[in-house]
């Protein structure tokens, strides 16, 4: 049996506005994890559609 799923807190006050600060804080100067995480991310995108394209060139009647 599956468990419930609790409720996702709300942020509210000064949590808030910490938050917010953060997410714009680290928009602005993304952290070198971030930015790792993302060139990562990337070449694994473009590793996947290129073999995405030669199977569907090689499949393709």
């Amino acid at each position: 049996m599956a468990k419930p799923i609790r409720a996702t807190p709300v942020l509210r006050g000064k949590e808030a506005v910490r938050f917010v600060r953060e997410v714009l804080r680290e928009q602005k100067h993304p952290s070198k994890r971030r930015i790792k995480t993302i060139k990562s991310a990337q070449a694994s995108f473009e590793y996947f559609d290129k073999m995405l394209a030669k199977s569907s060139q090689i499949n393709s009647p």
